[in-house]
């Protein structure tokens, strides 16, 4: 592949739901940006997470998948104390990125594991975006991100067939997980939580939006191209 990516950020954070394409595009950006002689670091889910070399996140293990099976059969009781849970969270990752300090490496942080249960839990409490009602507490730690971390952020939107599509294929190839069969039950739930987890993105992390609806690599990386340049100009 000849293309090749320039002035990508320090730290960029791609953010989607189940299905939107999070790993393939990181992949993409590692291999570009390697051959454009930058070192990169991914991580995932979370900002300070060790390093990881997983190529894809549909070959889970029992023990993710129990946890993925424990969340979903106990939300509607939890789901009252996420609030608080998610800011103890966020609050932690956001201390221990800032006392990990700078790396040489450009870091890319697939998915944030808080960010993701938030959008799933105001999918499930609001019907629109201007119900959604954050509670205090919670709002100063996600206003805090962007001045801490100074991360720049993707975040993936997928048309609701695109996301059958795919996930449909994961099934037939024996990889489909809990999330992914949540997500495929109803349509209409899934593109509230993504649409939630766009506008977290874009309210709280001045994120630019990819409509990743089966774009080949070259629409992604001129895609990813156009945002780092946006980036700079900030």
């Amino acid at each position: 592949m000849r293309l090749k990516l320039k002035r990508p950020p320090d730290t960029l954070l791609i953010l989607g739901t189940d299905a939107s394409g999070k790993n393939h595009i990181t992949n993409l950006l590692v291999q570009l940006l390697e051959k454009a002689g930058y070192q990169v670091e991914k991580r995932e889910g979370w900002l300070a997470e060790k390093a990881s070399k997983a190529i894809s996140s549909e070959d889970k293990g029992f023990v993710s998948l129990l946890i993925e099976k424990i969340f979903l059969t106990t939300f509607p009781l939890t789901q009252y104390g996420l609030p608080f849970l998610l800011t103890v969270l966020l609050k932690r990752d956001v201390k221990r990125f800032v006392k990990r300090g700078s790396t040489a490496k450009k870091v890319i942080v697939i998915s944030h594991t808080a960010l993701r249960v938030l959008a799933f839990y105001l999918g499930h409490r609001f019907d629109k975006e201007d119900q959604i009602r954050i509670p205090p507490y919670l709002e100063i730690v996600l206003k805090s991100l962007l001045p801490a971390t100074q991360a720049k952020t993707l975040v993936l939107d997928i048309a609701p067939e695109i996301r059958h599509q795919r996930i449909a294929l994961r099934a037939q190839q024996g990889k489909v997980d809990n999330f992914d069969r949540y997500m495929a039950r109803d349509t209409e739930r899934s593109e509230r939580i993504e649409s939630f987890l766009v506008w977290l993105g874009y309210r709280y992390l001045n994120a630019v939006v990819i409509e990743n609806n089966d774009l080949s690599d070259r629409e992604l990386a001129d895609q990813v191209q156009a945002a780092f340049d946006g980036f700079k100009a900030d």
